[in-house]
């Protein structure tokens, strides 16, 4: 990839405008999905943002969404948490290939082992890590690093040990260090790498995520609304989470985050822990469009390199004969719902992953050029990223549901409609 723009910004037709806040407008009113925010931004601006939908669904005096609307952000602070690791590699501070690294400033995954399973009597069986493990590996979901969600005999670990939660009030290092589910390299997981990513982020640069970020990424790009540690004027303007019933119909749900202003963690989540707008979100995507530039500006303040924004979007992944890695991307990729069907089949054989992004390497039948890169939060808050075409966009709501799920119905529509609006 080159740095700098191939092709001319590209911006909205008035009737592409049209037909987006015509789609908006009629996927609300379907009832079939909560509240969304639709928007896209080139390297030099926003080129549309639009809103609808009730704050509180079914409560119209709690107020519509507006663009101080705020959302948890869930796994959409793993990009953000990529981004200041990039920043310490342009600084030569961090290395992602060198083990000595996550050695020096994560001593306590350095030492975990592998959890196998459990025998007859209950007893973990454990062996020694024989393998390197490095950044790459951490940001790449491929360290052995797993969530107890995900993974059976990590939920069991996680019990039996009595771990804590990430937003459990004074919540420290406990609930991180758990053993990894295969050696690094050797197969790919959806887990807590990259949150060890950010404790290394912390020790290296002698900060919190929440002042290391305020610092070098949120302040510079005037993102007022982001934070670990949300007031209580966070959750007076929060979109409230739905669930569905067992008709499918959309009920209220119980936060993943709890309802907490001001709370008290000693242990900061650089994979989940992040909330704010979506429009500030849509923001620091255009932060990281702009840092494909070499000679950025004032107007357009880069995030990192462009050496950092070619690794963002180069296939990080060990080589395809190491099959587990692919297939188990493949079934991820397939549960999620939203990207190509063509790039999923076989292995995921048109996909990858580069240290923050899954990457598609053919063009989409939803409108994303090959070279694109994309991830999501929980509650459905959904973004790509499409250097060839010079946009990034966002579709977001508040929903925790199991996927498939019909609102990867909109986020597809969205996406197209906002291609086919583009000149």
């Amino acid at each position: 990839m080159t740095s700098g723009p191939t092709a001319p910004a590209p911006h909205l037709t008035p009737k592409g405008k049209a037909a987006l806040d015509a789609l908006l407008h009629a996927e609300v009113d379907s009832r079939l999905v909560p509240a969304l925010t639709f928007g896209a931004t080139t390297a030099d601006g926003e080129i549309y943002f639009a809103y609808a939908g009730e704050r509180v669904l079914g409560e119209p005096d709690k107020g519509q969404v507006d663009a101080e609307t705020v959302m948890s952000y869930h796994s959409c602070t793993k990009l953000m948490t990529t981004v200041a690791v990039l920043q310490l590699v342009d600084a030569g501070v961090l290395s992602l290939s060198d083990p000595a690294v996550v050695e020096k400033y994560a001593p306590e995954l350095y030492a975990v082992p592998i959890l196998e399973g459990y025998d007859e009597s209950g007893k973990a069986i454990l062996k020694k890590r024989t393998q390197p493990l490095t950044l790459t590996h951490l940001l790449t979901h491929t360290s052995g690093m797993t969530y107890a969600f995900i993974n059976a005999n990590t939920a069991r670990w996680v019990k039996e040990n009595k771990l804590p939660g990430y937003f459990e009030h004074e919540a420290g290092l406990a609930g991180f260090v758990v053993p990894l589910a295969f050696e690094p390299g050797s197969s790919w997981t959806y887990g807590m790498g990259i949150d060890w990513a950010g404790i290394i982020v912390e020790r290296a640069s002698g900060q919190t995520l929440e002042e290391y970020m305020s610092a070098n990424i949120w302040q510079p790009l005037g993102l007022k609304s982001m934070t670990f540690l949300p007031g209580q004027d966070h959750f007076d303007r929060l979109q409230k989470v739905q669930t569905r019933d067992a008709s499918g119909a959309l009920v209220p749900s119980e936060p993943l985050r709890p309802i907490c202003p001001n709370p008290s963690i000693r242990q900061l989540a650089g994979g989940g822990g992040v909330m704010g707008t979506p429009r500030d979100y849509l923001r620091f995507l255009r932060g990281i469009l702009a840092s494909q530039n070499p000679t950025p500006s004032a107007d357009n303040p880069a995030l990192f390199s462009p050496q950092a924004f070619n690794t963002l979007f180069t296939n990080a992944l060990p080589p395809r004969d190491v099959t587990p890695v692919y297939a188990s991307l493949e079934k991820v990729t397939t549960m999620q719902s939203y990207h190509d069907s063509a790039h999923t089949a076989n292995n995921a054989q048109s996909l990858g992953h580069s240290v923050g992004l899954v990457l598609n390497f053919e063009d989409s039948v939803h409108g994303r050029k090959a070279g694109s890169g994309c991830w999501d939060g929980a509650a459905k808050s959904q973004y790509w990223l499409d250097p060839k075409t010079g946009i990034a966009g966002i579709c977001f709501t508040q929903l925790l549901t199991p996927n498939p799920e019909p609102f990867m119905g909109t986020y597809n529509r969205f996406e197209r409609a906002l291609y086919d609006a583009l000149e």
